[in-house]
């Protein structure tokens, strides 16, 4: 029989690892200001060693203040945060999983409003347009500070104990400046040519390497491309992969894009290819012989053993598959793969909530970022509990009250569970949700969950049943909006569309509303070849949206034609034209069906009714207030916790 080429060792110096799973950096913003380790840190990587990732890579360690990106970022700039480096480290061991460090410092992506206008360093005064700020060029007496930084660094990542290092010559950060074109247009030993653009981090590495010793791992994360006019190619990549293996280092990471130029190619949110860098990260393993790690968007055990059973990379990389699920890689070697909970790329759980300060977390996983404070642990009095409504919030409550040893049943009065996921998954390229229900149903049936569709629950019904625990869940029903002459037009709900029960049959059409909903519902519309014309009153459009996911979707529907009114009251309808108002002034809109996605409100009348039972009662979801699937699908675990 044939070994499975996921779970092959493999051997970088002086670690051997024990699969070919790599947990890439990912930003978690759980730590102090000070840069120090968390409880929250400890929890999170712990679980993830006990998930039997070959080796897992820290959060982007910064080496100055300077180089910070988020306030709540891990430091590794001075000696005061070795104990607690050290702290998390020990922590994964205990776990039986190893740990390498990714130092870094982010130049001109670093954040303008943790230092000073002056402390914004690059190898060029090049404006950053994801920040707003032009950079200063770094002197040489600059450069110096810096290169000794990262082998200072490289001291305190040994005496912390960690088992390899990783240095970004990638993502736009402060190296990556110095290599690229773009961003570099300096005159002196460290401008022009390809060697001297090399010239600092060929610095870095040997700083980094005299610190460390000959025995100790080190990788570099590389970009395949740039993304970026003027920037780094697929043939400089080659050549800087050359010049890395004559460097001595161990093993190259392949990644894309430019956090200031061309984020989407940095995080790969939907929208962006999935496992598109195969085909680079072949081209770079192909002129090297070092071990190559590859990532972007590779979602499944199966892809990922394609790409290693056909040479393409040696290790695979998984940074937001395993927010969603740290037991990602036990559960492909133990072929429970069927329930690994695949990431969505939606971001609005991980990168969203990071932007809002609150620290990286997962839509479908409840758990990730709350490890060291939520748990699912048996109840005490096992007790009959109904679940009304098998949406997101209703399906999660179920599983985790189930898991629990409750006896739990749900009822779900369509002929299928999801809820407004169902919905959520059908514009272009979301079919990752579809994937996210799929889990969710099977994780209440495994628990035990008793399911029963087409099955619309009235108050009798319940008292009839008299369960100890009602939890409702019956989401929200969608809002439209009487306007004159609505009536005499061809109208339907942005539900109804993406639910499949309506479509529209003519060649153009009119979404009131430019949330979420109703941006997504102009793309599935113009996938479809149809001329699509949105109105918003708002004097901007996915008000409710992560700026990244927002840019991706609006640039999408320009390039489909969807024109886009802003600022713009609908205020009656003829036949084939809506009238809106802009100011003081009325303008025309023709159309042939007109779409209204225009909100929900909650669907309370059993909860209502349920209120003066003898149950101990719940109301989740957007059955209690609409909100995003975030924050139905915890509350649902929060209440599944509590019973």
């Amino acid at each position: 029989m044939h070994q499975d080429p996921l779970f092959e060792s493999l051997r970088l110096a002086g670690l051997t690892l024990p699969n070919r799973v790599v947990m890439t950096a990912v930003k978690l913003g759980y730590g102090t200001e000070q840069g120090e380790v968390t409880n929250r840190h400890i929890a999170f990587y712990k679980l993830r060693a006990q998930g039997r990732a070959g080796l897992i890579t820290t959060e982007p360690l910064y080496v100055q203040l300077n180089g910070r990106e988020i306030s709540t970022q891990l430091g590794v700039h001075e000696d005061r945060l070795i104990g607690g480096l050290r702290w998390l480290v020990e922590s994964v061991h205990a776990g039986q999983g190893r740990i390498m460090a990714h130092v870094t410092h982010a130049g001109r992506a670093a954040n303008p409003k943790l230092i000073s206008a002056d402390d914004l360093v690059s190898a060029s005064p090049i404006f950053g347009r994801a920040n707003g700020v032009t950079p200063r060029a770094l002197t040489r007496p600059g450069i110096a500070r810096a290169v000794a930084a990262f082998g200072e660094a490289a001291g305190r990542v040994r005496d912390a104990g960690f088992d390899a290092l990783e240095i970004p010559f990638s993502h736009g950060y402060l190296i990556h400046q110095f290599l690229s074109p773009y961003t570099n247009r300096r005159e002196d030993e460290y401008g022009g040519t390809f060697e001297n653009r090399l010239r600092f981090g060929r610095e870095v590495v040997a700083a980094v390497r005299s610190e460390l010793g000959s025995a100790f791992p080190i990788i570099v994360r590389m970009n395949a491309t740039d993304y970026v006019e003027g920037g780094l190619t697929l043939e400089d990549a080659v050549e800087i992969g050359q010049a890395l293996q004559g460097m001595g280092v161990n093993a190259l990471s392949i990644t894309s894009g430019t956090m200031c130029e061309s984020v989407p190619f940095c995080l790969y949110p939907i929208g962006t290819p999935e496992a598109g860098l195969l085909p680079l990260a072949a081209r770079i393993r192909g002129s090297v012989s070092l071990p190559v790690i590859v990532a972007g968007r590779i979602r499944t055990p199966a892809v990922a053993r394609k790409a290693l059973a056909a040479g393409q990379a040696d290790l695979i990389g998984l940074g937001r598959p395993f927010l969603a699920d740290p037991d990602w890689v036990s559960k492909a070697q133990a072929g429970k793969e069927r329930s690994i909970l695949l990431c969505a790329a939606c971001h609005q759980g991980c990168l969203a909530e990071l932007r809002k300060g609150h620290g990286t977390s997962c839509v479908f996983n409840p758990r990730t970022g709350r490890e060291a404070t939520v748990m699912v642990t048996p109840a005490a009095k096992p007790r009959d509990v109904m679940v009304v409504g098998g949406g997101p919030a209703g399906l999660q409550a179920a599983a985790v009250a189930a898991e629990r040893c409750h006896r739990v049943t749900l009822y779900e009065k369509e002929s299928r569970l999801g809820g407004q996921l169902n919905l959520g998954a059908r514009p272009p390229d979301k079919q990752g949700f579809f994937d996210s229900i799929g889990y969710l149903e099977l994780m209440a049936r495994r628990a035990g969950v008793e399911i029963h569709l087409n099955a619309e629950i009235k108050p009798e019904d319940v008292a009839a049943t008299s369960p100890d625990v009602v939890v409702v869940a019956t989401g929200g029903i969608p809002l439209s909006i009487p306007f004159p002459g609505l009536d005499d037009t061809r109208w339907l709900l942005a539900s109804e569309l993406l639910n499949g029960s309506q479509d529209v049959e003519t060649p153009s059409a009119l979404v009131i509303g430019g949330g979420l909903v109703g941006l997504e519902t102009a793309d599935f519309l113009a996938a479809q070849g149809k001329q699509v014309t949105l109105v918003e009153m708002l004097d901007e459009v996915g008000a409710d949206m992560d700026a990244l996911a927002k840019a991706m979707l609006t640039k999408r529907l320009a390039q489909r034609g969807v024109i886009i009114h802003t600022g713009a009251r609908i205020v009656r309808f003829t036949d084939s034209t809506a009238i809106a108002l802009r100011g003081d002034h009325e303008i025309e809109l023709p159309f042939g069906t007109v779409v209204m996605a225009v909100g929900v409100r909650s669907n309370r009348s059993l909860a209502d009714a349920l209120a003066h039972g003898t149950w101990e009662i719940y109301v989740i979801g957007d059955a209690a207030e609409p909100r995003k699937a975030l924050e139905a699908i915890r509350e649902g675990f929060d209440v599944g916790c509590r019973l």
